[in-house]
């Protein structure tokens, strides 16, 4: 059963799976987790073994957007204590990669503004498996920006905005929901644990 849990000025939902492995889930800057694409990636990380921990909020709601997110992901992590942790976020959140990757995090970044130099820059330092997913109709997504780095994998899908939707086609939007959590599934299937 899932149970809220404080995190000092965030809170977070627990949802129990392996003791040992836990996805902390980060909300885009007005993109819940509770909204489709975070939902599925709990799923998916639910699915193949993983607790997953769904920090809730949006850092819209804060002045200072990033270090909210910061200070949230930081008390997500130390709840997981000596768990294993994979980091899901969207948008906002992977402007967080060089930070996460500097404590050796494996970390899916869903959206990642890639039209911001210290986006870039972060993913051309990261060393910990990072999975990269976004579509040719969001105006971030920039797949030309992307580093050479064998850190990186890479999971480009046409025509899908920066929520993750085909414009005025529902039934194109699920599927892309679909590929979306088919390659986060098979990308947390092989970190190791």
């Amino acid at each position: 059963m899932p149970k809220r849990i404080n995190l000092g000025p965030c809170a977070a939902i627990h949802h129990e799976g392996h003791p040992e492995r836990y996805a902390v889930l980060l909300p885009g800057m007005v993109y819940p987790t509770r909204a489709p694409v975070l939902w599925f990636a709990r799923e998916a990380a639910l699915g193949v073994g993983y607790s997953a921990l769904e920090v809730l909020g949006e850092p819209v709601e804060h002045s200072d957007q990033l270090g909210w997110e910061r200070d949230c992901a930081q008390r997500a992590i130390a709840e997981a204590g000596s768990a294993s942790v994979v980091v899901i976020g969207k948008s906002l959140a992977s402007l967080l990669a060089g930070e996460i990757s500097e404590r050796n995090l494996p970390a899916a970044w869903l959206t990642p503004p890639l039209t911001e130099p210290s986006m870039i820059d972060a993913l051309t330092r990261v060393r910990s498996p990072t999975l990269l997913l976004g579509g040719t109709a969001d105006p971030m997504w920039k797949s030309d920006a992307i580093p050479e780095n064998p850190a990186l994998e890479v999971v480009e899908l046409a025509d899908v905005d920066h929520g993750l939707q085909v414009a005025g086609d529902p039934i194109a939007s699920l599927d892309a929901l679909r590929q979306m959590t088919e390659a986060l599934t098979a990308w947390l299937r092989r970190i190791p644990s």
